[in-house]
């Protein structure tokens, strides 16, 4: 069955071509036209030419293969999928109306961006529906692998709509009624245990490993260093505070007369200054001293690993597989150790070499009427563009960009735009392009995102 994107003003369309007969299925065209089951699309039929269509009004609402491209559906958003799926059945099943005109299909099943609800396509006579067994396979490829509860319920649901066939009611009360409860409450961590296996072996240490280790140890004899230093520096401070105090005593005695009383006293106080004040300052020669041989040690140790070994930040090759080693300017300082690991090479030391820059083989888009220039990268594909954070790979800010505007994909080695129903539309070279059309782009074409210009070079 073939059908369209169409965009009227504000407004996008589904379109059907009503090409069955003209008193086939008429109770559940009224029905569908009336809005009385909650859940489904609102639709019109309209006579052009004197043809009859169906048009299904989804204005801004997504695809939940649109949706779900970037970011996955995790447990909660499935959960409440196969609950408004079980809603609109109870809602067909008041009017005596089975599942049969439902299009169980991820392309034409939608979600409302700002609510979270799924809106479902009802057409009698859509002769290419999917079984609700295969929708189920297909919904697999939206759920996000890392949620261990949304993966083990779309696993469940498709067991059971394997097992049930066409009993979609029955599937989903089912799926949803047979989580145990343990289940729910155990973290991820618990189950993610119970499937990876144990090893025995002994970890491999790399030599970045042993290098940090190196670092480590370093630092911490570096911090213990200076503690000592801090310290013995601190015990002579306090050690000449007290010969401070016995000189202050000293010129009391001399220049004032004192009582019996406090000549003890001071005679008391200058003795215990002076014991205190020699032994802080034995101690504190005694730390500074324990310090140098540590410092030696270090830079021995230091000096050794230098001598064996010349780090280097990264081997690069270019695009001729020729390999150049960069190495840091202390590396330089051991040049009869870099001359030998360079043997054979067609680098000469002390040369300067100039890497040729690696180019970009993909095509990007560059902004030309925004404040600060705006770059998105085309060489990782599908991408979507729009400003609704969480639910797109490039976010843009603008006012005229849609939620979800537009996705560039590969198609076959060649880039293509599809505009996702944005209000200010998506242009290529001037041309508005329609809803959901694949418009392949090339280098030096102008895209425009509502009033957002690109380059494309």
């Amino acid at each position: 069955m073939e059908y369209k994107y169409y965009r009227e003003l504000k407004h996008n369309y589904l379109v059907f071509e009503n090409k069955s007969a003209e008193k086939e299925s008429r109770y559940q065209y009224k029905i569908v036209e009336s809005g009385r089951i909650k859940g489904l699309v609102s639709c019109s039929e309209r006579n052009i030419n004197g043809g009859k269509y169906f048009y299904y009004e989804i204005n801004s609402m997504q695809t939940i293969r649109d949706r779900f491209s970037s970011n996955k559906m995790n447990a909660e958003q499935l959960r409440k999928l196969l609950g408004d799926i079980k809603e609109v059945l109870e809602g067909l099943s008041e009017f005596l109306l089975g599942d049969e005109g439902v299009v169980f299909n991820c392309g034409n099943i939608y979600t409302d961006l700002s609510s979270g609800a799924y809106r479902f396509i009802y057409c009698p006579f859509f002769d290419e529906q999917k079984s609700f067994s295969e929708f189920t396979m297909e919904l697999l490829e939206l759920i996000d692998e890392k949620d261990e509860e949304a993966t083990e319920l779309a696993y469940r649901l498709c067991e059971q709509s394997a097992a049930l066939g066409d009993f979609t009611y029955e599937t989903i009360e089912m799926t949803l009624g047979d989580i145990p409860s343990e289940c729910k409450d155990r973290p991820c961590e618990e189950k993610r245990a119970e499937v990876q296996p144990v090893s025995f072996n002994e970890p491999e240490v790399s030599c970045d490993d042993m290098y940090d280790d190196f670092e480590e140890e370093e630092e911490k004899g570096r911090l213990k260093s200076s503690g000592r230093k801090l310290g013995g520096k601190l015990q002579i401070l306090f050690s000449l505070m007290f010969f401070c105090v016995i000189g202050a005593m000293v010129y009391i005695r001399m220049n004032y007369v004192l009582s019996s009383e406090e000549n003890m006293l001071s005679i008391l106080v200058m003795l215990v200054s002076a014991i205190t004040g020699v032994v802080a300052m034995a101690g504190g020669f005694k730390e500074l001293r324990k310090t140098k041989p540590q410092v030696a040690t270090r830079a021995k140790k230091t000096d050794e690993l230098d001598d064996d070994e010349i780090y280097s930040d990264e081997i690069c090759a270019d695009e001729e597989g020729d390999a150049f080693a960069y190495v840091d300017d202390y590396a330089f300082q051991n040049s009869s150790k870099f001359e030998d690991s360079l043997a054979g090479s067609s680098i000469e030391c002390g040369e300067t070499v100039v890497l040729d820059e690696v180019k970009n083989e993909g095509i990007a888009l560059f902004s030309r009427n925004l404040d600060k220039t705006v770059r998105i990268a085309l060489d990782k594909l599908p991408l979507t563009v729009g400003k609704m954070e969480g639910c797109v790979d490039k976010v843009l800010g603008d006012m005229s960009i849609s939620r979800m505007h537009c996705r560039f994909i590969n198609d076959g080695g060649r880039i293509a735009i599809i505009d996702l129903g944005s209000t200010n539309g998506s242009y290529r070279n001037g041309l508005r392009l329609h809803p959901q059309q694949k418009t392949y782009i090339e280098e030096g074409d102008e895209i425009r995102l509502g009033r957002v210009c690109f380059d494309c070079r």
